[in-house]
This record gives C-alpha cells, sequence and structure tokens, in this order.
C-alpha cells in the first residue's frame, strides 16, 4: 500500500481526489489543506509521495517543495494545480518536483494520469534507494574483510564491526550480543551509532520465553536472520516500539553468529528507512557474519594454543 500526503485549499477536491484514490486498492491517503500543516505532519508520520497544489495561502506549493527536499530529498513530490503557466512549470520541476500535473479536464483521465504519476515516482524512488542500500554494504562487507585480516583482538574486532556498520552502511545502530551460558541472556558486548541508553531498555533472552521472542533472542534460537521491516507496526517489536521511534529506528535485522556450528550470540542492525532489509541486503549480511565468524574462531583457536 502506497501512503499518500495530498495538500490542496480546496477541500472538496481533497476529497474527490482521497475517494479515487483510495478505491484503486493501491493508496492510503491523508489530506490537508495547508503546507505549515503538512510539514508537522511529515515529522510524525512517513509518506511514499507527496502531492500538492501550487497557489495555496500561508505557502504556496513551490516553498512548501522546497522545505520538502531540504528535510526529505528523494521524497517524490507532485504538483497537482490549475496554474499551467510555463514558468510556473519550469520553477517548479527546478526545484526538485517529480512531476507536474494540471487540473482540468475529465475526472476519470485526470485522476488516471495521477495514478501513473504516483506509482512510477514511488517505483524509481525505490529502486534508487536499493542500489544505494546495496552500494553501502557492499562497502560494508569489504571493510570487515580487512578488519578481518588485521585486527587480532576478539573485544577490537567485534566493536570495529559495529563501528562500520556506521560509517559505511549508514545504520542508526548497530550492536552485538553474546550468550551468558548461565543465564541464556544475551548481554551486549559492543555497540555503535545512536545508541542513547536504547540498550539499557531491553532484556533479551534465547529461551522460549517472552524476553526471547524478540529479532535477536528467535535469530539465535533458530539460527536465522530474523527482520523486522516496520518496527511502528511489528508486534514482536511491540515493547520496544517507543524507545525506536523516539531514536528514528524504523527497520531492522538480527542476524545470529554461529561459530564452530553453534550459535554464540547476534549482530543487529538498525535503519532510518522503512522496508530496508531485502533478501538481496540479507544475503550480504550473512556474507559479513560468515566473516566475523571465521575471524572469532581464528582468535579463539589462537587463545587457546596460547593458553
Amino acid at each position: 500500500m502506497i501512503s499518500v500526503l495530498y495538500v490542496d485549499d480546496e477541500s472538496i477536491l481533497l476529497e474527490i481526489a482521497k475517494i479515487y484514490l483510495e478505491r484503486t486498492g493501491q493508496f492510503q491517503v491523508d489530506t490537508l489543506v495547508s503546507a505549515p500543516a503538512a510539514l508537522e505532519r511529515m515529522k510524525t508520520r512517513r509518506y511514499d509521495v507527496i502531492i500538492s497544489d501550487y497557489q495555496m495561502p500561508e505557502m504556496d506549493g513551490i516553498e512548501f517543495l522546497k522545505k520538502i527536499r531540504a528535510t526529505w530529498p528523494t521524497l517524490p513530490v507532485i504538483i497537482f494545480t490549475g496554474r499551467g503557466r510555463e514558468e510556473v512549470v519550469i520553477e517548479a520541476l527546478n526545484a526538485g518536483a517529480d512531476h507536474y500535473l494540471q487540473k482540468g479536464g475529465g475526472p476519470k483521465s485526470q485522476f488516471a494520469e495521477l495514478v501513473h504519476m504516483i506509482t512510477r515516482s514511488v517505483e524509481r524512488r525505490q529502486a534508487s534507494e536499493t542500489i544505494l542500500h546495496l552500494n553501502r554494504l557492499y562497502a560494508v562487507v569489504s571493510r570487515i574483510n580487512r578488519a578481518v585480516i588485521h585486527i587480532r583482538d576478539r573485544q577490537e574486532l567485534l566493536v570495529e564491526a559495529c563501528r562500520i556498520a556506521i560509517d559505511e552502511g549508514k545504520f542508526l545502530m548497530a550492536w552485538i550480543g553474546m550468550i551468558d551460558g548461565e543465564t541464556h541472556n544475551v548481554i551486549p558486548v559492543a555497540a555503535c551509532g545512536y545508541e542513547e541508553g536504547y540498550l539499557s531498555n531491553i532484556s533479551v533472552s534465547t529461551d522460549n520465553i517472552p524476553a526471547g521472542m524478540g529479532l535477536t533472542g528467535t535469530a539465535i534460537r533458530e539460527g536465522r536472520p530474523m527482520i523486522s521491516n516496520d518496527i511502528a507496526s511489528d508486534p514482536r517489536m511491540e515493547n520496544y516500539r517507543h524507545e525506536a521511534a523516539r531514536r528514528g529506528y524504523r527497520s531492522s535485522a538480527a542476524l545470529p553468529l554461529i561459530c564452530r556450528g553453534k550459535a554464540i550470540g547476534a549482530i543487529r542492525f538498525y535503519a532510518a528507512e522503512v522496508n530496508f532489509f531485502n533478501d538481496r541486503e540479507i544475503r550480504l549480511l550473512e556474507e559479513l557474519v560468515e566473516d566475523l565468524c571465521f575471524a572469532l574462531d581464528l582468535i579463539d583457536n589462537k587463545e587457546n594454543s596460547a593458553g
């Protein structure tokens, strides 16, 4: 479902557009009558695309577009207006509008064109973000491979892996937890990024109990990656949803650290984007974890030999 925010001072048009777009089954549409109100809403609600009129009181569509671009540079914006002068079109496109559609003509054909513009804009953004995500993760894997070669201290390697995830992967936060053999709790041993006390608010177990039902505990217990691509609506994140939202965590993945055939802990990633993790991203992260576990095995072998 594509989430749409439509801003126009004509309330009747807002109502008609909402009915038409939602009737297709592809869209969930919110409407507002002013750009300042829309900017406030966008601070707490994520949208896939913005539709805006040009001529509105308080703030016109071009000024609204410029403010959107300053904070959400890749968010698709469609200017949908009755002002069809060439200079308005040029101004809108120069300010970063993805599409421009003039009001008027038959409602059926007009809204069909609007539907086409929305879906095309969202698909283009998703394709661009997928490439960006993959490039970020390739950089993470490459840097961690280099760290594996040069770092021979267990704790230093774990901290460096988290740091690389933040610096190269642009994750908001990453942490690594190891299993306490006696309590079966997962104890954070390394973290980097915008943590701000988050880890002190969580309790993770590998047992089949409430504290073990989250992503990390389940990933370790089942020996496979666990993903939440929308923390705000994921029931597994219910106990941590508020704290995650405060820090901007919108999606997350937990991958078990399996060394010598046994899960010893997990690495957890938090992204600012909803739907960050897909099959390709997870395959790259699994490659990263394999390299990390290989290095941990080498370090353990060296320590055991020395002992």
